[in-house]
């Protein structure tokens, strides 16, 4: 797919340095690698979705996404699911088998920057520098390595934007590329439902809708075959789905992708609670997630078009139907997401592939004039010190985690929360957690006789009598919660972590 070169075509030595954009990329990968098992799951998103891939690999159920015991998983499809499961079957039950599948998403969008067809005279450097810019902004770096779904989507909507750039360049009728946008589309569906597919074709939209190539489009394609591939890889999971727990197609297509966007303050939401935003906030998201090369993009860019000659841009890094394709990619997410208040700031990630494309164009084409940014590479550097410095001096992972609590629970007793249980007690615990969240069941655990460990907060500690608590020793403390055992010898035989008990008390949801 390279270009000719044309002797009219200007040198662009010494503006690409590609072992050095090498070695950052290289630093910046191996931190977050190494990085992965480092710090616990915490907060909501990681632990929900570390448990329900977990859950997952112990039943063997791979069709439906579980929640907690009895209660199905409807709010996304199960790829992300899959992808932790298997990483967790291979290296572990912990949070470095459940951070790598993410991670390899990751990696997957950033391979797929060597596909792109380019000079070349910058072939070689492109999809390094690239990937620099994708695995250290402020949003791909944290959701390189985080359990959750976006990365997913995002190397599903990568995968459909490249493989169509190359279809509709490609002037080989049979092109794999152009049967991979519509492997893509279905990817799309199965990380994160139709809103992959939405983004996607505004993005293709925007795009056509700019340059009017639309024979283009329709010819190099095979849109009905394409589109057949699509259900046939798609469409089963979603019919078993529905089929295994009635109810799932409602809730998702209607609560999940339009109210969701379209109703502040959701509250049809069955397991957390929407984010009311202010609209048109995505941008903000977009312009900060970026961080550092959102400020490196203006700035190249501003070099640009203070020049006063603009044919002395390298042909090889300005082709305006390129340039055209990858700003559409980019603020497809943003534009779609614009009138939306539900949002979170992971949204923009399927606009980060190409917006790295866009700032290494920008900055390959400023810097035949402005050579000192081709040093810029090192601001790659940034995210893997500060992580690392961040994971050094802060206790605040652990705080978001019980995972250091949980470590003192003896396994042999049924584990109960009362008040409250945190998503990282289910995962930490592997699915033995209970919740008394009632007057009547938190009396009943507090009054009862037998070998138990509870976990209460701290605020609900406070108010129990001291008479109650006189039949209760303090095992630990940690991130406002105390771990409490009854002053019972407990039995010295252990039960094997996942081994059934009898609970006095049905669980509360």
């Amino acid at each position: 797919m390279s270009a000719p070169q044309s002797p009219r075509t200007p040198p662009i030595a010494g503006a690409i340095p590609s072992k050095f954009i090498a070695f950052v990329l290289l630093a910046v990968v191996l931190v977050r690698l190494c990085t992965l098992g480092a710090y616990p799951l915490g907060s909501t998103t990681e632990p929900r979705y570390a448990e329900i891939a977990r859950k997952m690999l112990e039943t063997g159920n791979w069709i439906t996404p579980w929640f907690d015991h009895g209660v199905p998983f409807w709010g996304k499809p199960p790829l992300s699911f899959w992808g932790s499961a298997a990483t967790m079957a291979i290296f572990g039950v912990n949070e470095f088998g459940a951070r790598l599948a993410p991670f390899l998403a990751a990696l997957g969008s950033a391979a797929l920057f060597w596909a792109w067809p380019r000079d070349a005279r910058v072939k070689a450097a492109l999809p390094l520098a690239a990937s620099v810019v994708l695995f250290s902004s402020v949003v791909g770096f944290i959701a390189s390595a985080a359990v959750m779904t976006d990365m997913f989507m995002a190397f599903s909507t990568t995968l459909c934007m490249v493989a169509f750039w190359v279809a509709v360049n490609d002037t080989t009728a049979r092109s794999l590329w152009r049967w991979f946008f519509f492997v893509g589309v279905a990817l799309g569906l199965l990380a994160k439902g139709p809103v992959a597919t939405v983004v996607t074709g505004l993005a293709l939209g925007l795009w056509v809708l700019w340059t009017g190539r639309w024979f283009t489009v329709w010819q190099r394609l095979p849109w009905l075959r394409g589109i057949l591939l699509t259900v046939a890889l798609a469409l089963p999971w979603y019919l078993l789905a529905e089929h295994r727990t009635p109810g799932f197609l409602q809730y998702f297509i209607v609560g999940e992708h339009v109210q969701r966007f379209l109703v502040s303050g959701w509250t049809g939401d069955l397991y957390g609670q929407g984010h009311a935003e202010l609209r048109g906030l995505i941008w903000w998201f977009g312009a900060g997630g970026f961080l550092p090369w959102t400020l490196v993009a203006v700035l190249a860019g501003l070099l640009l078009w203070m020049r006063r000659h603009p044919m002395d841009v390298p042909e090889a890094v300005f082709q305006p139907k390129e340039w055209q394709y990858l700003m559409a990619w980019t603020v497809a997410p943003l534009v779609f997401f614009t009138a939306a208040r539900n949002i979170l700031e992971a949204y923009v990630l399927p606009g980060l592939p190409a917006f790295a494309l866009l700032t290494v164009l920008l900055v390959f084409a400023a810097a035949k004039q402005s050579p000192w940014l081709s040093r810029v590479w090192l601001l790659g550097l940034v995210a893997p010190v500060l992580w690392v410095g961040w994971l050094a001096l802060s206790d605040q992972p652990e705080q978001r985690s019980q995972r250091a609590l949980l470590r003192l629970w003896p396994v042999n007793t049924p584990l109960v929360y009362l008040g409250a249980r945190p998503l990282s007690a289910n995962f930490y615990s592997q699915g033995r957690a209970l919740v008394a969240d009632s007057p009547a069941a938190i009396q009943q655990w507090l009054t009862g006789r037998e070998p138990v460990t509870l976990v209460v907060q701290d605020t609900l500690l406070s108010q129990l009598p001291a008479s109650t608590m006189a039949a209760w020793a303090v095992v630990g403390r940690h991130a406002g919660f105390t771990m409490l055992q009854y002053r019972v010898s407990i039995s010295s035989s252990s039960l094997p972590l996942n081994a059934p008990f009898k609970a006095p008390l049905t669980e509360s949801k």
